[in-house]
């Protein structure tokens, strides 16, 4: 059992958790969407190096930049804009393209606020060396939660929070960081970088990871439905 994590507050919760038989059906589409078997993509890679021809031209990119010098060699063709002789239709048509892409490009930079992502964007700089520590409390306060709001939804231990809250360089349990990122309600990209600050990440080869991004990404912040698609799943519940 992690010892970072509030046996009994989790107890109560799955005991009065609703056992209305709720599933994600999509769930397992979005694994199989995002998980990547390491096995797998190994064996992959280990068919693909032991294919590869090789001849004296080499091979891999170094094949594939010396075809592409050559095809452009061979096409000897100038710019649609530059070039004065009559333009060919697929000249016509990749300049036509441009062009559209250049108009709706204008209009939704009009529609663009930017001094609201400039604000955000300076914010975020301003805690570009922040801890994990100082970057989780800085997202609390800034989602106007309180502490223990967040580390009962979490369901982290008071104690190891209050470790957190007066370590800045305190290294959390991955599963204990992950659990916060639930408790503060962090959107995607917002536990990638708080995970980032513990030396952590999402990764494709963990089905773990892969659930938990999956909740996330939908605004399900329900420790208790993700523990129950992880034994679901076949994998290590929260609490063992």
């Amino acid at each position: 059992m992690p010892f970072e994590m509030d046996l009994e507050c989790y107890e109560e919760a799955r005991a009065a958790h609703s056992q209305d038989g709720r599933s994600y059906p999509d769930l397992d589409a979005y694994i199989a969407r995002h998980y990547v078997d390491p096995n797998r993509v190994q064996n992959q890679f280990v068919g693909m190096a032991s294919a590869a021809p090789r001849s004296s031209a080499g091979s891999g990119f170094l094949s594939f930049f010396r075809d592409s010098e050559n095809k452009v060699a061979r096409k000897g063709a100038t710019h649609p804009k530059t070039d004065m002789a009559p333009m060919r239709r697929e000249d016509a048509l990749t300049y036509a393209s441009e062009a559209s892409e250049a108009k709706a490009c204008e209009e939704v930079t009009a529609e663009f606020d930017f001094e609201k992502h400039e604000s955000a964007l300076n914010e975020r700089m301003t805690h570009l060396s922040d801890t994990y520590q100082e970057y989780l409390l800085y997202l609390i306060e800034n989602k106007g939660m309180t502490n223990a709001e967040v580390y009962k939804r979490a369901i982290v231990d008071k104690k190891v929070f209050a470790k957190i809250k007066a370590n800045p360089d305190y290294h959390p349990k991955k599963m204990t960081a992950l659990c916060l990122c639930v408790g503060a309600k962090l959107n995607l990209d917002e536990t990638k970088d708080l995970l980032a600050r513990a030396g952590y990440a999402l990764s494709p080869c963990d089905k773990t990871d892969v659930i938990f991004s999956y909740f996330i990404e939908n605004g399900i912040y329900d420790m208790i439905e993700i523990d129950i698609q992880l034994e679901e799943h076949g994998l290590p519940c929260i609490i063992a």
